[in-house]
């Protein structure tokens, strides 16, 4: 591969890298070269994760190299001083020494299918032999059929460590004979799904053999949770030590920083709790508790141990119920302090949580061996109390004061139902739970420990002596507010541009939709109907000109149900879906794994397909929609959070009392409104992902114009919308999109078939979800009645009366259509160029030789009253065929309405003659004439025009349809018309 120096370290490229490129790379090196913090931002598309690792691991193998070079030299200087038999040891602590001096790189990202692509780019480069593990959980890696038989991730963990304890797991007891075996420590980079499959075929266990790796590995792939979790990390052998962190995919560090830090626990937890713990006293209590246990399980707590926790159980729910939560619908808020005065009220602590979390470990066990035998719980609750006291008492008592600005505690009602709750007062008959139960009600809750300060779970990474952190993402922007939430020192800032041209990426805000309404997706307006007409109006016209994929991205899921509703009971949503298939954003696993795979299907089948998700959900978050998966991207508004979410409203609250000059947080306004756009950021990343993809960006909201907002966008994206943007009408953006997609097509290299990467096959016991259909639209009672024509005739007139535009794509496309589909707007000679019409006369020649034509306006009718009156004026029509002098005056007007014409005489209607030609050739011919139309149309000079005529004479020449043949003069262009003439008049004398 070709090798780049930069910032001084020799690097291997896959080929030559981009300016972008480079000035990554050597941020990053420089990082790593000096032990500082960098925060980096490169759009998607740019080879981030490819000049990441190359970057990265090339000053590793330069450390590497240079650490060899010094022992060299130590073992020479050594030779002849001191006995063979000496030697050895002192360079054995020599070269141990060395190893630890090199730093090893933890990459994490936010999901293993993240994390996957990061591994397979790995094994692009030259860096593929270097040492690599992944960590996954055990719901991934676990092949142990009884454990994996389990329902729920705690079940099997719980299920898997008492194989383990017990020695009865037989993949687990292979790991130390196997983990040396050439399949599995060999050079190939493993995946999740790599170690699977090898550990099946040795009969060893990935998931506790992968952890053997980790100390020897160059570079270790984990998600975000493993990497902040201390505990998660002590289990994963994860020793932060001189290794270099990165985080990629971070724009949302600091949610998941904060949630990392929170947590809850609801009454009914505290009360399943104290039901399991009766039960293990029961089985103490009773003659043949070892047979219902198993029998043979060590019993490492004792019957006093089990008491003093049920008591504490006790207390602890009563100081739950006895908790105001004064507003029933929101909840109530207290401060940090206030978990531990609940807590205390039970005798949770400090000095003894460490031991009250052991014996909760002990007892999830012991359930685990008791429930093989019988349906029970198995230690649910324990674990959920568990992760409270981990938690809550995390933080040790000499930082309490910044724990108490950075928590509130949040009470809400768990549930509107009453539930019956347990007498807890000292009773010593009450450990059995014997009859002591009482119909006193209280209102179950939900006690939440919430952390608004993702610096943190930052700050236990700093602490654990890091060399270096880097955080990156195609999204940063604004950096400094981002570096102030997470306060930790940053040496380096990159915001690069984008890879690709300015001829490549189309960005317009689009502020009125095709009927001139407004597009605001605020809260005012998102229950407005004509609103949510005007955007469905929008979907629709961009559907019809964008090729291949479109995304349509809401802020919320109600939104995206609420015009999904909306619009299929008006019919809009089968227009759309008559051009694009459309698919919706599923929450479940496995049907959203199927619905894409079905997406991309519909796009490698030349179908196009219209996917619509939500701001932040899974589609905007990581997937890949290159070039034809993707070629627009639709913003139908910004994703604010809810406003009166208390979780919101206590971030701003925190951020408007903590904030100052010196730590530069956002005010609790800012905040909100980047939260939002950097939802944004995120779904636009999904359409430009490579150098040579090229895609639209139409961002349907007037309020993007804000100077606030724009500001928060990428930078890449503002240099699109230039240095003062303003919202667009719809009618000049469309007339922009149809040249872009034309320039492009002509300009950019299409992707090959095998360039569109369909998912991996999906294995799963679920049906696949089905695409969303096109809602059928009942009959009324006037198409019930209609004859053959008046079908006919319908069909066009709502051809004509659409208030659409078209690319050539889709002229061909309706020419193609049989006569029993019928297709809207099917056959309409020239692209429309005004959004808000209704019909155009093709009579008025202004603007000769470009093609233009004059656009009339009017006020639309009700679908049914302007369909019962146009048949009624088409079923009274007769037609004459006249010498064209004699219309020669009407042709030259620019008049909108239909006039009534002597018989065989050509309508000079669009709709009409449509209908007419129709209705006396064959389809074939039909096709063959829409065909003629649509390159003669995009064609230019003569030839186009030779070609035109030659079609025509060969479908109209017949003597009974000249008069549609002299009918067709209106329509052509200007400086073709004497042509036209001098041909009919020749035909006239043969």
């Amino acid at each position: 591969m070709p090798e780049t120096i930069i910032a001084g370290i020799p690097v291997q490229f896959p080929f030559e890298p981009y300016e972008v490129q480079r000035a990554y790379m050597e941020k990053v090196i420089i990082c790593l070269r000096d032990g500082t913090n960098g925060v980096l931002e490169s759009p998607t598309g740019t080879g981030k994760t490819l000049s990441l690792l190359c970057s990265s691991l090339a000053w590793i193998r330069t450390r590497q190299s240079d650490m060899q070079q010094q022992m060299t030299k130590m073992k020479e200087s050594q030779r002849g001083q001191f006995p063979e038999d000496m030697q050895a040891p002192g360079l054995g602590a020599i070269n141990k020494v060395n190893n630890w001096g090199v730093p090893r790189i933890i990459y994490a990202s936010r999901t293993h299918s993240q994390l996957t692509q990061a591994m397979r780019e790995l094994k692009r480069t030259a860096y593929a032999n270097m040492r690599s593990v992944v960590l996954g959980s055990r719901d991934q890696l676990c092949i142990h059929p009884e454990v994996m038989k389990e329902q729920g991730n705690s079940n099997k963990v719980s299920m898997c460590k008492l194989r383990v304890q017990s020695k009865t797991c037989s993949f687990h007891l292979r790991v130390e004979s196997k983990k040396d075996h050439p399949d599995f420590c060999g050079p190939s980079i493993m995946d999740i799904e790599d170690l699977v499959k090898v550990g099946q075929s040795l009969k060893m266990c990935p998931y506790f053999a992968s952890k053997e790796l980790v100390g020897q590995a160059d570079i270790t792939f984990m998600p975000y949770n493993y990497l902040l979790d201390p505990k998660a990390r002590k289990a994963n052998k994860v020793e932060l030590g001189n290794t270099i962190v990165i985080l990629d995919e971070a724009h949302n560090i600091e949610k998941i920083c904060e949630e990392s830090a929170s947590v809850q626990i609801r009454s009914s937890d505290v009360a399943l709790a104290i039901e399991d713990v009766t039960h293990i006293m029961k089985l103490f209590s009773s003659s043949d508790s070892q047979e219902s246990s198993g029998g043979d399980e060590p019993k490492d707590f004792s019957m006093d141990d089990l008491a003093l926790l049920k008591e504490m159980l006790f207390d602890l729910e009563q100081a739950i119920d006895a908790v105001q939560v004064e507003n029933r619908q929101e909840g109530t808020t207290y401060p940090a302090n206030y978990i531990y005065t609940l807590l205390g009220k039970a005798n949770f602590t400090h000095s003894n949580c460490a031991t009250i979390v052991s014996l909760l470990d002990k007892l999830v066990q012991y359930l685990m061996v008791a429930s093989q035998n019988t349906m029970l719980r198995k230690g649910g609750s324990f674990m959920v109390l568990s992760d409270l006291l981990n938690i809550v008492f995390a933080n040790k008592e000499d930082v309490m004061a910044k724990v108490y600005r950075s928590f509130k505690v949040h009470v809400v009602l768990e549930e509107t139902k009453q539930t019956t709750t347990r007498e807890t007062a000292t009773n010593k008959q009450g450990w059995l739970g014997k009859g002591n139960t009482t119909t006193t009600t209280k209102m179950a809750k939900v006690i939440n420990f919430w952390c608004f300060n993702p610096g943190f779970g930052m700050e236990q990474l700093l602490n654990t002596q890091v060399r270096s952190v880097i955080l990156t993402s195609g999204t940063l922007a604004p950096l400094k507010p981002l570096i102030a939430e997470l306060a930790i020192p940053v040496a380096h800032y990159l915001e690069n541009p984008h890879i690709v041209n300015q001829s490549q990426v189309y960005v317009k805000i689009i502020g009125t939709g095709p009927d001139r309404e407004q597009l605001i997706s605020n809260y005012k307006n998102r229950d407005n109907p004509k609103y949510i007409r005007s955007l469905g109006q929008t979907v629709l016209n961009v559907s019809r000109i964008v090729p291949d994929g479109l995304l349509v991205f809401f802020p919320s899921y109600p939104m995206l149900n609420q015009c999904v509703d909306s619009w299929q009971a008006s019919g809009l949503w089968g227009d759309i879906s008559r051009h694009k298939p459309i698919f919706l954003e599923p929450r479940g696993k496995d049907q959203f794994l199927s619905t894409m795979e079905e997406f991309y299907q519909a796009i490698r089948d030349s179908r196009g397909a219209c996917f619509m998700a939500v701001c932040r959900g899974k589609v905007s978050e990581g997937l890949d929609f290159a070039d034809r998966n993707g070629r627009a991207v639709i913003i139908t508004g910004l994703p604010f959070p809810p406003l009166k979410d208390p979780k919101v409203i206590l971030k701003k609250r925190y951020l408007e009392d903590n904030r100052t000059r010196e730590n530069q947080l956002l005010s609790g306004q800012e905040w909100y409104n980047l939260d939002a756009t950097r939802a944004v950021n995120q779904a636009i990343g999904r359409v430009i992902r490579h150098r040579n993809d090229y895609g639209a960006i139409l961002l349907c909201d007037s309020r993007f114009q804000d100077n606030s907002q724009v500001q928060q966008l990428s930078k890449w994206i503002r240099g699109h919308l230039g240095a003062q943007p303003r919202s667009s009408a719809f009618g000049p953006v469309v007339r922009e999109l149809i040249q872009f997609f034309r320039n492009a097509k002509a300009t950019m290299a299409q992707p090959d078939e095998r360039d569109i990467e369909p998912l991996p096959a999906i294995k799963t016991k679920e049906e696949p979800l089905p695409r969303i259909t096109q809602i059928k639209q009942e009959p009324d009672s006037l198409h019930s009645k209609r004859t053959d024509v008046g079908q006919k005739h319908s069909m066009y007139v709502e051809m004509a009366n659409s208030i659409k535009s078209w690319t050539p794509e889709d002229y061909a496309n309706a020419a193609g259509k049989p006569s029993n589909q019928p297709a809207p707007n099917a056959m309409d000679f020239m692209s429309r160029l005004e959004s808000n019409v209704s019909s155009i006369d093709f009579n008025c020649t202004e603007n000769a030789g470009s093609g233009l034509v004059k656009i009339h306006k009017r006020e639309r009718s009700s679908p049914t009253t302007s369909e019962s009156n146009t048949l009624q004026a088409v079923n009274k029509k007769r037609y004459k065929l006249v010498d064209y002098s004699a219309s020669t005056s009407s042709t030259s007007s620019c008049s909108s309405t239909s006039q009534s014409v002597t018989e065989k005489q050509a309508p000079e209607n669009r709709a009409d003659f449509l209908r007419v030609v129709r209705s006396v050739v064959s389809h074939e011919q039909f096709q063959s004439f829409g065909k003629a139309i649509l390159a003669y149309k995009s064609g230019s000079g003569s030839e186009s025009f030779d070609a035109l005529m030659d079609k025509l004479l060969d479908i109209l020449g017949a003597p009974k349809l000249r008069y549609l043949l002299q009918g067709m003069r209106r329509f052509l262009k200007s400086e073709h018309q004497l042509e036209f003439d001098a041909r009919m008049a020749s035909l006239k004398d043969t």
